[in-house]
């Protein structure tokens, strides 16, 4: 099977300035339900939508993991092979983006398992052009930019466990239910996994020096 995803159809993943959190699970999307129901009865048309919908997720996603845009383009190409071959097991029991984001995280576990690896060199990802913000102010877009670099640097110290909590709540802003599903986990586990990320990201960057510590202020 081919798919059409060509690397002009994928943004950029954001940067970590205008990350934010939802605290609310998205709401029953009637088109994504036909457009599902669709492609189980074999419009292909209709699963390219969904590729449409969701390919920046599922690259974000994949990127977190291996650190390198080539190998989260090569990743994702099979997280939706994968996830066509399996739609008539799709149930709808959560939102079809929850369903992509567990196979891409299990794909991603796989990918690392199979190479032996943890992490790749960090500056693989931030290269020298890239800018949080063309209209910021120079001063704070420098600020910007080292905090985003020393927070993903952070990441990288982190379990594999705390680092996909914290990348599904921060930068997908997937809600706790969400993320139980796709870490495949109670809300519990994830709520501690999360707080155990956070806890330790601060710590990192406490000692970077990137940020104050408010008992001292």
């Amino acid at each position: 099977m081919s798919l059409v995803l060509d690397d002009s159809l994928w943004c950029e993943i954001g940067h970590l300035d205008s990350v934010h959190v939802i605290d609310n699970p998205n709401p029953v999307d009637a088109t994504e339900t036909a457009l599902v129901a669709q492609a189980q009865a074999g419009d292909f048309l209709a699963f390219e939508e969904l590729v449409r919908r969701y390919r920046n997720d599922v690259f974000g996603l994949s990127q977190h993991f291996v650190r390198n845009r080539e190998e989260a383009w090569d990743i994702s190409q099979e997280v939706f092979i994968k996830a066509h071959r399996a739609l008539n097991r799709f149930r709808g029991d959560s939102s079809f983006k929850t369903w992509l984001l567990r196979i891409t995280s299990n794909q991603c576990k796989d990918y690392l398992k199979k190479r032996r690896l943890t992490t790749v060199p960090f500056d693989e990802t931030f290269q020298a052009g890239d800018t949080p913000s063309s209209t910021m102010d120079p001063g704070h877009a420098l600020e910007a930019r080292e905090l985003g670099e020393a927070i993903l640097k952070a990441l990288e110290g982190l379990p594999a466990k705390h680092r996909t909590a914290f990348v599904l709540r921060e930068f997908e802003g997937l809600s706790y239910e969400e993320m139980s599903r796709v870490m495949n986990c109670s809300l519990g586990t994830v709520m501690s996994r999360l707080h155990h990320a956070r806890k330790k990201l601060q710590a990192s960057l406490l000692r970077m020096g990137v940020v104050e510590d408010e008992k001292h202020e």
